[in-house]
């Protein structure tokens, strides 16, 4: 970093956390709106689906925006490359390693033979 002061930090990262509280917006409207059955109903939530979707990736491209300015630039060449990426390759990805444990682990409940028996 180039000696920045938190001010200008945190006026470098002011667009992502706008961004992030949409996403957060958007999210509880969706959650509201997933019994919606009326026409208006459904085309309203089309369209909150829509941006919520479009959301993840101007996160990422303001992220790196926001690193390169304060000098981190590793940081932001990480999530240039991984915006490289297709999506379908991403999703290729989520479903061959998924990004969480499963809840229940899968163990073998049988007791196992020592060497020695």
């Amino acid at each position: 970093m180039d000696g920045s002061t938190d001010v200008d930090l945190a006026a470098q990262l002011r667009p992502v956390l706008a961004l992030a509280e949409e996403q957060e917006r958007l999210g509880e409207a969706l959650d509201r709106m997933e019994d919606a059955t009326g026409p208006a109903a459904l085309e309203e939530r089309e369209a909150v689906e829509e941006r919520f979707a479009s959301l993840d990736e101007e996160i990422c491209r303001a992220t790196a925006k926001a690193l390169k300015a304060i000098g981190l630039w590793h940081g932001a060449a990480m999530i240039d490359a991984g915006l490289a990426v297709p999506h379908e390759v991403w999703a290729g990805l989520v479903e061959q390693y998924p990004p969480y444990p499963s809840a229940v682990p899968d163990l073998e409940l049988r007791p196992r033979r020592s060497w020695r028996a």
